[in-house]
């Protein structure tokens, strides 16, 4: 195969800290002298528009980017607020306080939520007035409209694939990746070799051990919780397929193809993958330029949609993040945030973008947002992402729902079941959910059943 390079996007955080560069203070343009400027011919009043940002991840080349925004509009000032971590999760507390921004860039994960909640402004009138709005992928416009109402513009998305080092492989005379479980564990017992220390499979056992584990519940056709169709939630720990997913787990751990130093956290992982001592894991495609940062030759990084399990159905978990405006804020805030975000969001502002992003040589395919452009107009990379995406765009979903509630509950019973190869998987899981039920269940419907 050519040797290809491609694009490097960054991952939800990185993106809302490099859109909004700066930390902590006010910006307007350089004619933002008054408290009015002329727009258009006519006088309009100065809007202020609080952000929030994080402060790691500033670039030089966004705040030249920002400044241009504000010289075409010097009636509109922002009021940059830090806010570390992801922004988002605060949101829907801080429109009930008064304190949020008038717009947020925000995981696909928490949309939903603040959509029942009444907290984000449709964009249905924006977008029908844009020349541009016929540009974005509908697949994420529909997933986001409701009752006729579309409430995202959405940025970028980044799907949870499976890794192969294609290197091990080779060296093990195997040609093709697994397609199921069964054959990803054959695989991973032919290339293990401990005193080599290859792992032939890896998966998160020290901590978030619930992040990947539910990829394999969904594998084997089940799900951690069931969402009401009022906002509530109902456990499903005891699921036959989460039971399942397991019991491949404790299959892998007794097969000893799991890596042996269970106190690997995340970074370790990639680490490990990097330096040629895993074989295979599960793995999102903005991971590809940490491992090749890393020293890892691109041309050893295969991507393949996840091995199914007992359902036989090809799935996987699909990450994004999208524009919301603040439907709490004042009109004129309002109008003056689609502003903002549809410069960005622009096909030229995009373009810019990216290019300098490219130019940087990071790495990572993802899929755009709009459907005008794509990684490969900004650099080449190998035709088989290009392939693995496309699926992945069509079978995505998101992480189980309550998941920043619940995730510690599942988290115990798979660190349990790893760490005892006796462990009843039904027995930890049904007192997880017990547990779960009794110090998070009642608090949780309170807080997001939507009458």
């Amino acid at each position: 195969m050519k040797k290809k390079r491609f694009i490097s996007l960054l991952t939800s955080f990185s993106i809302i800290a490099t859109v909004l560069a700066g930390c902590g203070n006010e910006t307007s343009g350089d004619s933002q002298t008054d408290s009015s400027a002329n727009v258009s011919g006519g006088e309009q009043e100065t809007v202020e528009l609080t952000v929030w940002e994080v402060s790691r991840g500033a670039d030089e080349f966004r705040e030249e980017q920002e400044q241009a925004f504000l010289k075409e509009y010097p009636w509109i000032k922002l009021n940059k607020v830090v806010k570390e971590g992801d922004p988002g999760n605060d949101f829907y507390q801080a429109v009930s306080s008064g304190t949020a921004p008038d717009f947020i860039e925000a995981s696909f994960t928490m949309i939903d939520k603040f959509i029942a909640a009444g907290v984000v402004e449709p964009l249905n009138g924006y977008m029908d007035s844009w020349d541009e709005s016929g540009q974005f992928n509908e697949t994420y416009l529909d997933m986001f409209t409701k009752d006729g109402n579309m409430y995202t513009l959405p940025n970028e998305i980044s799907p949870m694939l499976f890794g192969y080092n294609k290197k091990l492989f080779k060296e093990a005379g195997i040609e093709n990746p697994p397609a199921n479980w069964d054959e990803a564990l054959e695989i991973a017992k032919k290339i293990n070799d401990p005193e080599k220390q290859i792992a032939g499979y890896a998966t998160l056992t020290a901590e978030w051990t619930e992040w990947f584990f539910q990829y394999y519940v969904w594998q084997a056709g089940g799900d951690l919780t069931q969402e009401n169709e009022d906002g509530t939630i109902e456990l499903t720990f005891t699921d036959p397929a989460v039971i399942e997913a397991a019991e491949y787990y404790q299959e892998l751990a007794s097969s000893k193809v799991l890596q042996s130093d269970r106190t690997l956290k995340f970074g370790d992982l990639l680490t490990q993958f990097s330096q040629d001592k895993i074989a295979m894991m599960p793995f999102a495609t903005d991971w590809i330029k940490d491992v090749a940062n890393q020293g890892m030759d691109i041309d050893d990084i295969g991507l393949i949609i996840p091995p199914v399990g007992s359902s036989g159905e090809p799935v996987t978990a699909i990450g994004g993040s999208g524009y919301l405006i603040n439907a709490k804020t004042s009109q004129a805030k309002k109008d003056a945030a689609w502003e903002y975000i549809s410069w960005f969001m622009s096909n030229e502002q995009r373009t810019a973008f990216y290019e300098n992003v490219a130019g940087k040589g990071a790495l990572a395919p993802i899929i755009l947002g709009r459907t005008d452009m794509s990684a490969s107009d900004f650099g080449d990379f190998p035709e088989e992402y290009d392939q693995v995406l496309e699926e992945a765009n069509d079978i995505g979903r998101f992480e189980f729902y309550g998941k920043a509630d619940f995730a510690s509950y599942v988290d115990r019973a798979v660190q349990k079941i790893l760490a005892d190869p006796n462990a009843d998987p039904e027995k930890e899981f049904r007192e997880a959910q017990e547990l779960a039920e009794k110090e998070v269940l009642e608090s949780f419907n309170e807080l997001n059943k939507v009458e």
